[in-house]
C-alpha cells in the first residue's frame, strides 16, 4: 500500500473499550494508532455510573471525575412501589460520561497511544500478516485491528464479524438540581417495556433515562418527559439524547486472527440492566492480552481472545436468560429482587466487584466471601 500509516494496532474507537486496549498494549511497547470520528470531550449518551467492578478493572483511579458515591439505591415496581438497597460500601460511582471518556483517553495518549480523528472508514482487508484500512484520511496498514466503535460499529460491518449481534435502546435526559436536593439512585423496573426508568444523581444535577433490550422497542422524547412527570413531578429535561447499545455477546466467536471487536461492537451490554462500561472495560483488556499473547505463541489473536472472552460470555448469558423471565413476570420477579436473600446477595456482590452471573449462580458461597 502506498504512503500508508503503518502501526502495530489500529484502534477504531476512543471511548472505554478503545482506551483500555491502547493503555495496556502501549504499557506492554507496542505502537498504537486510536481513531475516532469525534474529537474530545465529546457528548456521549449514558447515564455514567461505574460499578465498583469497573473501578476495580481499570488501570487507574479515576476520583478525578466522580461526581459522588452511592450506597443506597431504591428499586421500584413501576412508579409507586419501591424497595431501598443499601450497603456499607459503595454501590456506583457516578460520572458524567463526557469527562470519563476524555479522562480515559488522555491516560492512553500518555501511555503512548496517537490518537487522530477520521471522518469514515470505506475498506477493510485482511492479509496474511496485516489488515489494510481505506479511510477518508488515507489508508492505514496494522499488524492487528480492534474494532471498539459502538453499537453501529464500521468495524464489524465491513470485516463481516459478528453478524448476530442485536440492539437495545436508552432514551436519557438532564434534570438541574441542588446538590442538597438530590435523590437516591434508583431503578423502576416495567415503566418500559423489557426494561426500567433510571435516575442517578449527579453534583447538580440527575441523569434520568428509560431502557429496553427488546429490539423491537424505542422511546422518544415524549416517553421521558412522562416518565419524569410522573416520578419527579417535573418535564423541564434538557440534552435528552437517544441511542442504541451493542447486544447478544455471547454468541460473539472471533472468527478473524487479527481483528478482534470490543464493547458495543461485540455486543457486550448486559441485556437485564443495561450495564455496558465493565465488560467494554474488560473486553478491550482481554484484547490486548490476546495481541501480546499471539506475539509469544503460534496460536492467532483471534484464538486466544475467544477463549479469554469465555467468562464474560457466560455471564451474558445468564444475563439474556434473567432478563427473559424477570421482564415478563414483572410481579414475581420483583417479588424475588426484593427479597431478603436476593437484596443480600446483590449488595454483598456488587461490594465485591463480581459479575451478576457470579452473583447468581454462586450466591451460596457469598456469606463466606470477605471484603
Amino acid at each position: 500500500m502506498v504512503n500508508a500509516t503503518e502501526t502495530d494496532i489500529v484502534i477504531v474507537g476512543a471511548g472505554p473499550a478503545g482506551t483500555a486496549a491502547a493503555y495496556d498494549l502501549c504499557r506492554a511497547g507496542k505502537s498504537v494508532l486510536l481513531l475516532d470520528r469525534h474529537s474530545f470531550p465529546r457528548h456521549k449518551a449514558c447515564a455514567g455510573g461505574l460499578t465498583f467492578k469497573t473501578l476495580r478493572a481499570l488501570r487507574y483511579s479515576v476520583d478525578s471525575v466522580i461526581k459522588k458515591r452511592c450506597r443506597r439505591l431504591v428499586v421500584g415496581r413501576g412508579v409507586d412501589r419501591e424497595t431501598e438497597f443499601s450497603s456499607r460500601h459503595m454501590i456506583c460511582a457516578m460520572t458524567i460520561r463526557s469527562e470519563l471518556d476524555a479522562f480515559c483517553l488522555g491516560k492512553a495518549v500518555a501511555a503512548g497511544a496517537r490518537f487522530q480523528t477520521i471522518g469514515r472508514i470505506d475498506a477493510i482487508r485482511e492479509h496474511r500478516d496485516f489488515v489494510d484500512l481505506k479511510t477518508d484520511s488515507g489508508p492505514i496498514r496494522t499488524v492487528y485491528l480492534i474494532g471498539a466503535d459502538g453499537a453501529h460499529s464500521q468495524v464489524r460491518r465491513l470485516s463481516g464479524e459478528f453478524p448476530r449481534k442485536y440492539h437495545g435502546f436508552a432514551i436519557e435526559g438532564r434534570l438541574t438540581c441542588k446538590p442538597q436536593h438530590l435523590p437516591k439512585m434508583e431503578f423502576d423496573f416495567h415503566v418500559a417495556a423489557d426494561g426500567y426508568g433510571w435516575i442517578f444523581p449527579k453534583h447538580n444535577h440527575i441523569n434520568i433515562g428509560l431502557f429496553t433490550g427488546n429490539p423491537q422497542v424505542a422511546f422518544n422524547r415524549q416517553n421521558l418527559q412522562d416518565y419524569a412527570r410522573r416520578k419527579l413531578g417535573r418535564e423541564d429535561v434538557e440534552a435528552i439524547t437517544g441511542h442504541h447499545m451493542g447486544m447478544g455477546g455471547w454468541r460473539y466467536h472471533p472468527r478473524s486472527p487479527r481483528i478482534l471487536l470490543a464493547g458495543d461492537a461485540a455486543g457486550m451490554v448486559d441485556p437485564l440492566l443495561g450495564e455496558g462500561l465493565y465488560n467494554a472495560i474488560k473486553s478491550g483488556q482481554l484484547a490486548a492480552r490476546a495481541i501480546k499473547a499471539a506475539g509469544r505463541s503460534k496460536k492467532p489473536a483471534g484464538y486466544i481472545y475467544n477463549r479469554l472472552l469465555k467468562n464474560i460470555r457466560r455471564d451474558l448469558l445468564y444475563c439474556r436468560l434473567a432478563s427473559l423471565w424477570f421482564y415478563r413476570m414483572p410481579n414475581f420477579g420483583y417479588s424475588v429482587l426484593t427479597s431478603g436473600p436476593v437484596k443480600y446477595s446483590l449488595m454483598k456482590g456488587f461490594a465485591l466487584g463480581l459479575p451478576l452471573g457470579r452473583i447468581g449462580t454462586g450466591f451460596y458461597r457469598l456469606p463466606f466471601l470477605t471484603y
